[in-house]
């Protein structure tokens, strides 16, 4: 189980929806698809995935489509399907103060430490996916990986917390805002499900290469050191 790891790009299915904002999950997830040559060859009413199971390769790629705001029940299919157990809660020792960090350099919160020493203690066993999603509240190229939080407004996000239970998992967020103002609340609807403008694409094709690097340094090292390696405030500007 420790080696497992469930990586999984948030999105909207069908061609109307591919070159959109809200997208930017599944484009990473093509890019990772791309670099480890795996296709995306199960194909189930809740979700396309690279594999079944772990019973080929120890990494799996998930495309939900249930829809952004039904993410969550695309990986209860899945666990269902694959006899995994998946988990975004956590149970502390009587003696651990509730209170977790929120800090955007947490370390991987499923470690377990000493109860003794005052430090958390989680039990709660189960498989925690990476949560790939678009942010409207960070700059395009921004990029935000946090092992814990809330929703942040993100319906996907809420929708995977809410099926597991908890919102202990890690999530990398991708800033798709424009960089010279935020968008009026009333607009984010249409802006969130429109089509990136032809002068942001070369940030965005910078953004999904640097999250694509970031999920494959997370792969083989912990939260901790991927956020303090990856995450941004904006796109550099030699990138743009």
């Amino acid at each position: 189980m420790e080696n497992n790891k469930l990586v999984v790009g948030l999105g909207n299915p069908g061609r109307r929806y591919e070159a959109t904002r809200h997208n930017i999950g599944f484009l990473v997830l093509d890019e990772l698809a791309r670099r480890k040559n795996l296709d995306f060859f199960v194909e189930e009413e809740e979700y396309w995935c690279s594999g079944k199971d772990f019973s080929v390769s120890n990494l799996v790629l998930m495309k939900p489509l249930t829809y952004m705001n039904l993410s969550g029940e695309a990986l209860l299919a899945w666990a269902e399907r694959s006899h995994e157990t998946l988990t975004g809660s956590v149970v502390l020792a009587p003696s651990v103060k509730e209170d977790l960090p929120e800090s955007d350099s947490d370390a991987d919160l499923v470690k377990v430490e000493d109860p003794a020493a005052n430090k958390m203690a989680i039990t709660e066993h189960g498989l925690r996916p990476l949560i790939i999603c678009d942010d409207l509240a960070l700059p395009l190229g921004a990029v935000r990986l946090r092992a814990k939080g809330s929703s942040g407004g993100q319906n996907g996000v809420q929708s995977v917390i809410e099926c597991l239970d908890g919102d202990v998992f890690p999530r990398l967020r991708l800033g798709i805002a424009p960089v010279e103002a935020p968008v009026d609340p009333e607009f984010w609807p249409d802006y969130v499900l429109a089509e990136f403008e032809p002068d942001e694409l070369p940030a965005v094709k910078d953004v999904v290469h640097h999250a694509a690097d970031a999920v494959e340094f997370w792969l083989k090292s912990d939260t901790q050191q991927t956020a303090s390696r990856f995450n941004r405030r904006r796109i550099p500007d030699s990138n743009l």
